[in-house]
């Protein structure tokens, strides 16, 4: 897209929910150079999201799973069932082959490891509020296979745990 384009186009509002100040601080400021894209509130927590993303409307929100209070998955399923008209791209530390299935089924709309860079972290959030799912091309490439007989894989044994239980696994793990 053009400058010029940008430019008579309006900003598309985005609203952050993350729970570590230092990252929400850098989206923040990598989100400000964007001339297509605004910044329109930001929250640490669960109710603070959803009570903000409820009252500014923005046009996408970027989440974490793990916040303080619910968790970022249960403030999909919250927007979801609200029937608010927002795009929600999770951007988080969890591992994708994990996470993004369960994010897409509760209703959100891509995503994205915190770990990518800050261009793809972009594009993500483009191709998010273009109307299209954003995943990796490793999460899109499994989820096309589609085996006659599913195995007996430790990853099979996983979609098996509800949300809860696989947050209490991940948790575990971390010590």
């Amino acid at each position: 897209m053009s400058s010029r384009l940008k430019s008579s186009t309006a900003a598309r509002r985005v609203f952050i929910v993350e729970d570590h100040p230092v990252f929400r601080e850098g989206l923040v400021r990598m989100l400000g150079s964007e001339v297509d894209l605004e910044v329109c509130g930001e929250a640490g927590d669960y109710e603070q999201g959803l009570k903000s993303i409820q009252r500014l409307r923005p046009n996408i929100a970027l989440v974490d799973l793990e916040l303080p209070g619910k968790s970022g998955l249960d403030l999909i399923k919250k927007i979801r069932a609200l029937k608010l008209p927002v795009k929600l791209l999770v951007v988080s530390m969890y591992d994708e082959a994990l996470y993004a299935d369960r994010v897409l089924r509760a209703g959100g709309d891509g995503y994205i490891m915190k770990e990518e860079s800050p261009e793809e972290i972009i594009h993500a959030i483009r191709d998010v509020l273009d109307g299209h799912i954003y995943v990796s091309e490793e999460v899109m490439a499994s989820q096309m296979k589609s085996p006659s007989k599913p195995e007996k894989s430790e990853e099979n044994l996983l979609d098996q745990l509800s949300d809860l239980e696989l947050n209490v696994l991940e948790l575990l793990g971390r010590g």
